[in-house]
This record gives C-alpha cells, sequence and structure tokens, in this order.
C-alpha cells in the first residue's frame, strides 16, 4: 500500500478521493470534507512522542497534560477523526512493523544470538538449571550497557506479552506465554517473539476504539493519567527502536565475519570457482540476495547455473531488478520462469508494483 506523507505522518491513499480544493480532501468512507492543515495539527498535538523513562528509569507515556487527547478542547477538531479508523492504523502500524522484523530476523543463528560485540554487554545466559535468565539491574546503569540481540529479543519478549497490554487498554488478558525463563536459542527467541506479538495483537484488536482516548486510571499506577492511545503509541515506540537495534547488530556482525569463498565467488561473479563448488544449497536465496546489492552479473550467472529465481528473501529477484529499472535483467529473469504475479512480503506488491512505485515506466509497462 503507498502512502501519502504528511508532516512526517502518512495517509492511507484508497482512503481519499484524490480531489483537493485549497488543501481540503474528501473522505471516501464518509464523503466528508477534511481539512489537511487542521488533520496535521491536531495529530502533532494529540499523538506527540512519548517521554522515554522516568528519572527512575521505567518507561513513561506522555500524560494528558502534555499531550491533549484526541477530540479535547485543545485540539477541537480531531474528533472528526474516526475513531475506529485510529485503532485501524494502530492495528496496521503494529503488523507493518512487526513483519518488518520478522523479515529481518530470517536465518538468525545463534552466533549472532549471543554475539557480543564489546566487553560487559548485557546477554542472556544459563542459569545452571537448564534455563536462561538476562541480565539487568534494578538501578539504571550510566551508561547504559551494550546489549546483545538476544538480550534485546527477550525484552521486546516480555514486553509484547505483558498483561499490561490488556489490562491497562480495558482489555480482558487473553492468556499469556508459556516461558520457563528466556530462550535460550535464536530459533526459540524468534518463535516466542511471534507468540507473543500475536498476544499483543489479539488485546489491542479487542480495546474499545472510541476509548483510545480515555485515560487509563488507577490500574496503570504512576501512568493514571495518560491516555490509552498513548499508552499503545509507546509499546510500538519500543518495538519499532529495540527491532531497529536487532536489525543494525545484525548487519555489524555480517560485516565483521570473513566471506566463505563460495559467497565470495558469487560477489565476483567468478564462473570458474562457483563451478569449482558446486553443487551448494546452503544458500536457496540466493538469487534474490543477489539482485538485492544490485549485482547483476552474479544474478545472471546464478540462474544460468540453475538457482531457483523464484526463492524469496522478502522480495524476489525480479521485485529488485523491477524496482531498480533494469529491463535486460527484468527480461532474462522473465525467460528463466521468474513469477511476475508473487507479492513481496513487506509490502505485497507483484514486481510490477515496485516498478510502478519506483517509477520505472518501460518496466512497468512489460510486466503488465
Amino acid at each position: 500500500m503507498l502512502d501519502l506523507p504528511l508532516a512526517g505522518l502518512s495517509l492511507d491513499r484508497d482512503r481519499f478521493s484524490g480531489r483537493q480544493t485549497g488543501g481540503t480532501v474528501v473522505d471516501r468512507h464518509s464523503n466528508t470534507p477534511l481539512d489537511l492543515a487542521e488533520i496535521r495539527a491536531s495529530l502533532v498535538c494529540s499523538l506527540r512522542p512519548v517521554r522515554r523513562t522516568t528519572p527512575g528509569g521505567r518507561p513513561r507515556p506522555c500524560t494528558t497534560s502534555r499531550s491533549p487527547a484526541l477530540g479535547s478542547a485543545y485540539c477541537p477538531r480531531v474528533d472528526s477523526l474516526d475513531a475506529n479508523r485510529v485503532k485501524q492504523d494502530l492495528l496496521d502500524t503494529a503488523d507493518f512493523t512487526f513483519r518488518r522484523l520478522m523479515d529481518r530476523l530470517g536465518g538468525l543463528t545463534d552466533d549472532e544470538y549471543f554475539w557480543e560485540p564489546a566487553p560487559r554487554c548485557w546477554s542472556v545466559r544459563p542459569s545452571g538449571d537448564g534455563t536462561f535468565h538476562a541480565d539487568g539491574s534494578t538501578v539504571p546503569v550510566v551508561p547504559a550497557p551494550l546489549t546483545t540481540i538476544a538480550w534485546r529479543m527477550c525484552h521486546l519478549i516480555g514486553l509484547l506479552a505483558g498483561e499490561r497490554n490488556a489490562t491497562w487498554i480495558g482489555v480482558e488478558p487473553a492468556g499469556q506465554l508459556d516461558r520457563d525463563g528466556e530462550p535460550g536459542t535464536a530459533a526459540d527467541a524468534v518463535q516466542q517473539l511471534d507468540a507473543a506479538f500475536t498476544l499483543f495483537r489479539t488485546h489491542l484488536a479487542a480495546t474499545d476504539a472510541a476509548q483510545l482516548t480515555a485515560t487509563m486510571g488507577s490500574i496503570a499506577g504512576p501512568y493514571a493519567t495518560s491516555t490509552r492511545v498513548a499508552f499503545v503509541l509507546h509499546e510500538l515506540d519500543e518495538l519499532i527502536h529495540h527491532g531497529s537495534e536487532v536489525a543494525t547488530m545484525r548487519d555489524f556482525f555480517r560485516a565483521t565475519q570473513p566471506v566463505e569463498p563460495f559467497l565470495q565467488a558469487c560477489l565476483d561473479a567468478d564462473r570458474a570457482a562457483l563451478e569449482s563448488m558446486l553443487p551448494n544449497d546452503r544458500y536457496p536465496t540466493l538469487v534474490a540476495d543477489m539482485a538485492a546489492r544490485q549485482n547483476w552479473p552474479a544474478v545472471r550467472l546464478l540462474v544460468d547455473l540453475g538457482f531457483d529465481v523464484n526463492a524469496a528473501a522478502g522480495a524476489t529477484a525480479l521485485h529488485y531488478a523491477a524496482g531498480a529499472g533494469e529491463l535486460d535483467i527484468v527480461r532474462f529473469l522473465v525467460e528463466h520462469g521468474a513469477d511476475r504475479d508473487v507479492p513481496d512480503s513487506q509490502f505485497e506488491l507483484p514486481p510490477a508494483g515496485w516498478a510502478r512505485y519506483f517509477g520505472q515506466r518501460e518496466v512497468a509497462r512489460y510486466l503488465r
């Protein structure tokens, strides 16, 4: 789905008719004129960034005194926004963010999971009884220690699976994760993270949209005067920034590792070296991987050698070639059986959709 940027936010193109007069668009659902300037002001006013921590280091959503609620006297026109739409936007943001993170976690190894790039990292360690525990401190450590992928993933699991994600937004808890300590392998961590997000999303989907701007009340303790939507935004902020940290740590790990001879031969598009090391089925998405690097000689060589042209690493080689406007490579891939219709996992667009989005008109016409 393509978005229309608006002052750092996004509006779904499908929700608007495209008719604009003096900065006003028409909502397709209600046929009601909406003033973009007022919507922008209302959203900026009501959905301010979360203040990350209290002086004691605990997360603290903004309070209503600092962040007026939707429809408050400070934001008189924001009540024109559909509460169900706001809730759906929260769900869509959660889904998009989590799907992006899971794509980045594909193939995560235990070596990456436990990698400590510096001394005295916080990580997840054996407890001596067959379980694992996460390093931590009751008092904030200054400066904060560098944490491993394992620690960050376990933090996200605990965050998303927390009962407060139900009770603080007026929902009966749908269950809890069956956990005995922290996950001790990368595979277990990915599985638990998926289960934790499912629980979080279930609770968010069950909340009453009309009450999202209500304050949470005494159940939220020191955050009693914060709104439910502010709390949900805080949880999404945690998912986004810790997910980004995990992805960055994977990039750092990969950049510090020696490249094995087979992959180096791929990168160099060295036919003789590759042929001497075949067969090799350790890298099923190799054609897509080389296309993502825009290494087109390697793409041609690997397809010629029989590697799967449709294997996807989130997107296929045809997606990358279409988005880059490489018409000769697009034709080559299609001639060798590339699927024109398969959507990518992040944007759910076929290769032609990537071509249109990136302005590659000639490629888009070819793929129609």
